[in-house]
């Protein structure tokens, strides 16, 4: 087909259909189909409703910090009621890396599945029905008096559907921790937690950091407000005498809001859904309608990278499959970011985790009063990140670089305070600030992740960091567990401050200025 004319579709798809209008019957996939000429000119992004969806992200990520920030604060508390150890009760933090790395790895063929829509040339494009699960279907002649339609992809029906299953989802969490029904269904309930979770952030990266230039900040802010939250609550209604089981009921008031929030933000409009069946169609027409074509679901275009607009992930070079993960694989830059993440969100849930317990054991802390400590960490972790999603889009790589560097160096002199300062509330106020200089070091590693690899592969990549970090996050707390059982809980200092020599030595390392070529 010529370009002239795939260009012509792009700008008027609804002439294209007329001027290569399929027999009628037809049905047609363009997920089984070779493109043979790619449209010149994309179809420009339109974002709909993005201050109600932004409030229902960033509300999404707080209550995921809800139930993430609490941990530390209960810990005790599951040490006491299940007889744990210390290297036992680490195996929550395992249970969750565990989920997390499962949805990593379902999160493409998951969110590929949900995405696939039918798109009629005859009737505008609605949310249901649900998606088709056939991945090929050649085409074919069907009945006289059946319209032609087009299997293709809906973005926007894809990320509706994703974050409203995974939020239902991840308030089991909160039922499964309610009912207190043994050690097990808890590791159950983490890894559930995690699961949903990992599936939520990978979509939410990737709409808000295309929408705003700092709302990763802002996004990553709300969880830290979360993760304050919790602890804070948890703790004063413990001290009152009420079971903390009952906290984990109370917080599904807070999961049904946040899936009715998100549910209405991120329903796709009319005009969404038209715009998707536009795309499936321009696409289709530089495509041979042949049965035995090779399966391709995306193809070159001058669209723009998925996490710089709103059009439909079909118009990659590569599609969200096994070359796309080859070639983010194959990017050193990848794995240095990577690993930074594992060391970063090991040393954070080392010190939230056991931070309170290392009071209790080695400084004889007020079993009432401890689980305060963990709030005044993430407390110190969201005014850096709010703070930090202001300034994200202000400074410059070379600026952002040495900021974190700086970041590194405080929580470094902290966790040696809180190491040789035999003081309740200083080793508290250390943990405040190590929250502090904390929060802006997370987003910051996904931002430079963002900024040193190709736009093509940022989905995937993101996530590999993601599960990285997830990694980090139950293989340090497993180590600090183990350590504190063979040892004794001195030993929480000792793995927090080797991990801030190691991010240090690694973040030196990054770049101080983007690369000319990605």
């Amino acid at each position: 087909m010529p370009a002239s004319a795939v260009h012509t579709a792009a700008q008027h798809p609804e002439a294209e259909r007329a001027s290569h209008t399929p027999s009628r019957g037809e049905k047609l996939d363009i997920l089984s189909t070779t493109p043979t000429a790619a449209p010149t000119t994309a179809i420009p992004p339109l974002h709909e409703r993005t201050k109600v969806r932004l409030t229902a992200a960033f509300f999404a990520l707080l209550t995921l910090g809800w139930g993430d920030g609490v941990t530390g604060t209960l810990l005790p508390y599951f040490k006491r009621d299940f007889n744990l150890s210390f290297m036992t009760s680490s195996l929550l933090f395992v249970a969750s890396a565990t989920g997390y790395a499962l949805g990593t790895l379902c999160v493409e063929s998951v969110t590929s599945l949900l995405g696939r829509a039918r798109f009629s040339a005859n009737k505008t494009p609605t949310i249901l029905p649900l998606p088709s699960t056939r991945r090929r279907e050649p085409l074919k002649q069907c009945i006289e008096n059946v319209d032609a339609s087009v299997l293709g992809f809906s973005i926007h029906r894809c990320r509706f559907l994703t974050l409203a299953l995974m939020s239902v989802i991840h308030s089991t969490f909160f039922m499964i921790m309610g009912s207190k029904s043994g050690f097990a269904s808890m590791l159950v309930a983490y890894a559930i937690s995690a699961f949903s979770r990992s599936f939520i952030l990978a979509t939410l990266n990737v709409y808000v950091s295309m929408i705003s230039k700092r709302g990763l900040g802002y996004m990553y802010g709300s969880w830290a407000i979360g993760a304050f939250g919790a602890p804070l609550v948890c703790q004063s209604i413990i001290a009152t005498g009420i079971r903390w089981a009952n906290f984990y009921f109370g917080s599904l008031v807070l999961s049904a809001i946040n899936t009715s929030l998100l549910v209405f933000a991120f329903w796709p409009t009319r005009t969404e859904l038209q715009r998707d069946a536009d795309f499936a169609w321009a696409l289709l027409r530089s495509a041979p309608p042949t049965p035995d074509a090779a399966t391709v679901a995306t193809k070159e275009t001058a669209q723009p990278s998925p996490t710089q607009s709103i059009a439909p992930i079909l118009q990659k070079t590569t599609s969200l499959g096994p070359r796309t993960y080859s070639a983010a694989v194959r990017k050193p830059k990848l794995w240095a970011s990577a690993i930074f993440s594992m060391i970063y969100t090991g040393s954070e849930s080392s010190t939230q985790g056991f931070i309170v317990i290392y009071l209790l054991s080695v400084r004889g802390a007020n079993l009432d009063t401890v689980g305060y400590v963990t709030s005044g960490f993430w407390g110190g972790m969201a005014i850096s990140r709010l703070l930090w999603g202001y300034l994200g889009s202000i400074v410059t790589f070379r600026q952002r670089k040495w900021i974190i560097q700086g970041c590194i160096s405080i929580a470094f002199c902290m966790h040696l305070l809180i190491w040789f300062i035999p003081s309740c509330i200083e080793n508290a106020v250390s943990a405040a600030v190590v929250g502090l200089v904390y929060g802006p070091i997370y987003p910051a590693n996904i931002g430079i992740a963002r900024d040193m690899l190709p736009a093509e592969v940022h989905l995937v990549s993101l996530a590999i960091v993601a599960a990285f970090g997830s990694l980090g996050a139950a293989l340090f707390p497993f180590i600090t567990g183990t350590l504190s059982t063979a040892v004794g809980p001195r030993t929480l200092p000792i793995v927090t401050v080797s991990q801030c020599v190691a991010m240090f030595g690694l973040w030196i390392l990054f770049p101080s200025q983007p690369p000319e070529q990605l």
